[in-house]
Order: structure tokens, then sequence, then C-alpha cells
């Protein structure tokens, strides 16, 4: 028998055993921080696991894991482990489900590009909805890895409905037997009285109505989690390339706007900025220097347009995409040299912003001190800063950089939760 068989055995047993696991963390209201969070480590191993059966099931050996997939991994569990003290529980365990289902798209190497890179949106729909919900039936037809090759056989339902009702009145009469037997002995009785008795006192602490709630919720999560796994093992990722190619192909068409309108509306942008600079220079100095003007507070300067400037960031962004996605490129299928000059002074006013609203933050903290919320806008405006840097790269080189910012957005927003217990316990 194919060695295949065991995994793909394994792999569909313990699925629904994960997913009842998760349903009792979803409905589990009186865990502490670090119950949660161990909980949810536990649980991520466990999907690690039960993920590798499903594919080895399909596949073997002959798709070893590559670098990017145990870097997802690590994520996913670091992710879990700084659940409970990081910047946000909510955004963590978010962070926990996109790495996961990323991952199962990873391990199979089915990604719609080559690798992680600009498609990632593209990607976590297509796990999070078209494998997930178009696999449900898998966890139904996959149990046939329980019959042996070439068995056709089906059991005699009369033969089966004997053996249970043999078994049942076997159990019965051992129970008839065993009362009359405790009214002849005290000894055999008190032993009886003191099981059942732990048995009402069992079921009297088990929450049997959060166990039923869980099992029920555990149904459609299981057909969920193991139609991603093995409907993503089932594909040999030539689908996805195809569609990948098509989207690269839609885009490529799409890039119709002639430069010079792309060029006199980034030139608005620039231009806006560096009015609002000179006019501004003392509110972009004052988180540096400790001076702020003298009708105002320390607190309320450092507090005032934080997030504007943050959002004035993520609107830059929004325009150097849509300059990426529709300018129309010159014969070298470059962005044209208007457009690089302007995108790299735009950007280069992103990071001044995420500087400035750095020095706000920082001044902030001087102040009052550490809260998670504090931290997650530094995480952000961090993330932000390097993404705008990243964009610079990418319209001056040529190359796309989006690969390395995706792993630096993942691995810095870990390396601020590890900080963020690091400054609570301070």
């Amino acid at each position: 028998m194919d060695n295949k068989i065991y995994f793909r055995r394994a792999g569909i047993l313990l699925a629904f055993p994960l997913a009842y696991l998760y349903a009792r963390l979803l409905l589990a209201n009186n865990l502490s921080g670090w119950e949660f969070s161990a909980a949810l480590t536990a649980i991520s191993l466990a999907f690690i696991l039960v993920s590798e059966l499903v594919r080895c099931g399909r596949k073997a050996f002959v798709n070893k894991n590559t670098g990017e997939t145990v870097f997802w991994y690590v994520m996913m569990i670091l992710a879990a482990v700084t659940s409970s003290f990081g910047p946000s529980e909510a955004l963590s365990t978010f962070a926990v489900h996109l790495c996961a289902v990323y991952s199962v798209l990873v391990s199979n190497d089915i990604l719609l590009g080559d690798r992680t890179g600009g498609f990632i949106l593209a990607d976590l729909i297509h796990g999070f909805y078209v494998k997930s919900f178009a696999g449900f039936p898998n966890f139904v037809t996959d149990w046939s890895a329980f019959k042996k090759e070439g068995e056709r056989k089906k059991h005699n339902p009369a033969v089966v409905m004997l053996i249970t009702g043999f078994i049942l009145l076997m159990i019965i009469f051992f129970i008839i037997s065993l009362v009359f037997i405790s009214r002849i002995d005290d000894d055999i009785a008190a032993a009886v009285i003191s099981y059942l008795r732990t048995i009402s006192h069992y079921f009297e602490n088990m929450q049997l109505d959060s166990m039923i709630a869980s099992f029920v919720m555990a149904v459609p999560i299981c057909f969920y989690l193991y139609g991603l796994m093995a409907r993503s093992a089932k594909s040999d990722g030539t689908r996805e390339k195809r569609i990948g190619s098509n989207m690269a192909a839609g885009l490529e068409k799409g890039r119709k706007v002639p430069c010079v309108i792309t060029c006199i509306s980034a030139g608005f942008f620039v231009a806006l900025y560096i009015f609002f600079f000179i006019k501004r220079t003392a509110y972009f100095t004052g988180g540096f220097t400790g001076i702020v003007p003298d009708d105002k507070l320390v607190a309320y300067y450092a507090r005032e347009g934080f997030f504007e400037l943050v959002g004035i960031m993520a609107v830059n962004m929004c325009v150097y995409l849509t300059i990426y996605l529709f300018e129309k490129r010159n014969n070298a299928g470059r962005t044209t040299l208007g457009g690089r000059i302007l995108v790299t002074l735009l950007m280069s006013e992103s990071i001044i912003f995420a500087v400035i609203a750095m020095s706000k933050l920082w001044l902030y903290f001087s102040i009052y001190g550490y809260t998670p919320k504090r931290m997650l806008a530094m995480w952000g405006t961090l993330a932000l800063g390097f993404a705008a840097l990243m964009s610079i790269l990418t319209v001056n080189r040529g190359k796309s950089h989006f690969r390395l910012g995706v792993f630096f957005t993942a691995v810095s927003y870990i390396a601020v939760s590890i900080l963020s217990w690091i400054l609570s316990t301070i």
C-alpha cells in the first residue's frame, strides 16, 4: 500500500478535533491573556501538523517545504505566542488566520504568482473563499482513503445492526449483574456509588452546553479547514499560475493613462506638501526639539495631527499605486522619467511625514509612557514609511520590492509585539 495513504488517513482523522478545539477557543470567555495565547499557539501548531499531513497525503515528500513556508509557519506561531501581550490581541489573532491560510498556499506552491509578491491580496482571497468553500466536499469524499485498494465490497446493513444490538444487550446484562452483586457485597456497592457520583460531578462541571455548541460549530469549521488543505494539496499549481499570468496581462493592458496626466496629478500633491512644510516649519520641528508653541500644551501638541500625518502617508501610497497601475510605460516597460521623479519626491515627503509622526509619538512616550495603542501607532507609521522607501526603489530600479515590504510588515509586527511585552514589564 502507498505510504501516502497513512498521511491522508491521519489528516482526515485529525481535522475534526482541530476544528473542535478552535470552536472551543472561540466560545471561551473566561480565559486570561496567557491562557488565550497558550491555547492559540497550541491550535496553530495543530493546524501546521494537520496541514502537513494532508499535503504529504497528496504529494508525499515530492514538494519539500521551502524557506518561505517555514517563514510563514514561524510568523503564525509567533503571532499566537505574542497575542496576549502585543499591541492588539484582535490584530494578532487576525494575523494568525492570515498566516494560516497563506502558509497552506505557499506550502503547496499554488500562489497566483511565482512567489510572495503583488498578488498577495488575491492569493488570500483565493485561499479564504475559493479553495476553502470549493473544497467542502473533500471531507466526505476523502474518507475513501480508509478503503483498501480495489475494495468494492459493501458491508451488509443487517449484519451491522445485529452486531450493534448484541453489544448493547451485553452492556445491559452486565449492568443488571452489577446491580445484583452490589446488593450482596457492600464494598462493591460503595465502589459503584462512588463511581456514579464521580461521573455525575464530572458532567456537572464539564459545561455540557458549551461542549455541544462547540461540537455543532466545529462541523462547518472542519469542512472549511479540511477543504482548504485538501483542495490546495490536490492542485499542482498550473491553474493558479495561469490565473496569475492572466491578471498580470490584464494589468499591463490597463496602463493607458498618458504620463503627462499622471505627472500633473502627482505634481499637485508634491507642491501642496512643499507649501505645507514651509508654512508649518515650527510644527514639524517641535517633536525633535521639544519646543512647542507657547499657546499649546506639550501633550496636546504630541497628539495634534499625528493620525492626520499617518492618513496623508496612506493617501500618498494610494496615489503611487494608482500611478503604478494606470500610467502608460515607456518603451523599456518602466515608469517614465517624469513619473519616477515625481513619485520619488512624493514618497520622500511621505518618509518625512513618517519621521515627524514618530518624533511626535516619541515626545508623547517620554511624557505619558507606554500604551498598546501608542505602540500600534508606531508600528503603522514605521510600516508606511518603509513602504514609501520600497516604492522609491521600485520606480527607480524597475524591480518590484513588494515582497520585501510584506516580509518587513510581518517581522516588524512581531518585533513590536515583543517590544510591547518588554515595555509592559518594565
